[in-house]
């Protein structure tokens, strides 16, 4: 079964780094096959018979703090949850000229309307999606200060989530499906 782990704030600004070699390596030595990584963001996919994302998850990060000697948070999804994500996005939110769009994959258990309401959207600036494991927000690029996804930093809810871009989400969603071809 193909799966895809999002590493949790690495290699930004310098700090924490991560490099891909490396995290395949270590993803390999777990005993993953197949493993790949998408951009210097943590985007690892995978295969495995494993089923259980949790402990995956926990599994990896302790890899990574021994590896790397700090601990970051690790989301695992199926292959299909990616892919289901990524058909959630309006296709319209692909156009970076006029219109900036994020995908927040979020912890097990998060009911995206929740965390979608903590963050307080504002009418006729930010457009809100939700799917399951998901909450897919996108701005205006004029709006994009006002984007009512930054607050997520200031909530219980961000040690909970790893946001990518639409275009990220949508190549790791291709990724997949070549997999499956």
């Amino acid at each position: 079964m193909i799966h895809v782990a999002l590493l949790r704030g690495i290699n930004v600004g310098g700090n924490r780094r991560v490099p891909m070699a490396d995290l395949r390596r270590v993803m390999t030595d777990l005993g993953y096959e197949g493993v790949t990584t998408y951009i210097n963001s943590g985007n690892v996919l995978f295969e495995t018979k494993r089923a259980d994302h949790l402990a995956m998850a926990n599994t990896i990060e302790d890899a990574l703090e021994g590896e790397f000697g700090f601990r970051c948070r690790v989301l695992v999804r199926s292959g299909t949850d990616v892919v289901a994500i990524a058909k959630a996005i309006p296709e319209h939110w692909g156009d970076r000229t006029q219109r900036t769009g994020d995908v927040a994959y979020l912890l097990d258990g998060l009911d995206p309307k929740e965390v979608a309401k903590a963050l307080g959207p504002r009418e006729g600036i930010d457009n809100v999606v939700y799917a399951r494991g998901a909450l897919l927000w996108s701005v205006e690029r004029k709006d994009l200060n006002r984007n009512g996804l930054q607050r997520l930093v200031g909530t219980p809810y961000y040690q909970q989530a790893t946001v990518r871009n639409v275009n990220t989400a949508r190549k790791l969603a291709a990724l997949v499906e070549d997999r499956k071809a």
